[in-house]
């Protein structure tokens, strides 16, 4: 189990360009884009609330790569790579649910459409996440273990890429916004904060999924050593 990363010279330069950044874009989208005249102040939350869902999707379809090469391979350090994105999409995931209620009482009047196709879908990847790491408590056997997880991961995956085309594929009754990246576009003001967010975001994924892979990967060992 010797895969890594990427050397560790990219710490320091994730960890700089997070701080400079990252503080940056969280200012940015708070003061400086106008707010949509029927949300008022509560539109601020949208340039923290979508680059996180954003990571929240992504995350299992990098979770499912790794999770084919290991059923390809059995390697166990492709299962570790797997739980780590897993982790960070939950914990993404949390932050979206804890968000979203709050912009959507504010602009809406109700902290939960039950009618909207995007809420009801990402709702489901949250149990299917929940549900992957509760699989993974369970099963005492190993072997079985990370096997059922990766095809609980691919499960996942497809549950990211419903949520993401909820709002694309299907005739939305709910109150959610259209895709941000549709035809009518966003101000210039309103787009530089929004893709700067996104960066943000990423780049905070990018060093979470460094070290927590880190920390899996420690504990994966310690288990072998066990076995």
């Amino acid at each position: 189990m010797n895969i890594r990363l990427a050397h560790p010279v990219w710490d320091w330069i994730l960890a700089l360009l997070f701080f400079l950044f990252f503080p940056f874009a969280v200012l940015l989208g708070l003061y400086y884009p106008n707010v949509i005249l029927e949300q008022g102040i509560s539109h601020r939350i949208f340039y923290f609330h979508v680059p996180v869902a954003w990571v929240a999707l992504y995350g299992p379809g990098i979770s499912a790569v790794c999770a084919v090469i290991y059923l390809i391979t059995k390697d166990r350090i492709w299962d570790t790579l797997s739980l780590s994105a897993n982790k960070i999409s939950l914990l993404f995931a949390i932050g979206v649910l804890f968000s979203g209620p709050i912009w959507a009482y504010l602009a809406w009047g109700t902290p939960w459409d039950s009618t909207d196709a995007r809420l009801n879908s990402f709702f489901v990847l949250v149990l299917s996440l929940v549900a992957y790491f509760l699989l993974r408590f369970l099963i005492v056997d190993h072997n079985k273990k990370y096997i059922f997880s990766a095809f609980l991961s691919l499960f996942c995956t497809v549950n990211a890429i419903l949520t993401w085309g909820a709002i694309r594929w299907v005739d939305n009754p709910g109150n959610h916004p259209s895709s941000v990246l549709g035809k009518k576009g966003m101000d210039p003001d309103m787009r530089l904060s929004f893709w700067a967010g996104v960066l943000a975001y990423h780049l905070l994924f990018l060093i979470l999924y460094r070290v927590v892979y880190r920390l899996d990967k420690m504990q994966a060992i310690k288990d072998e050593l066990q076995d």
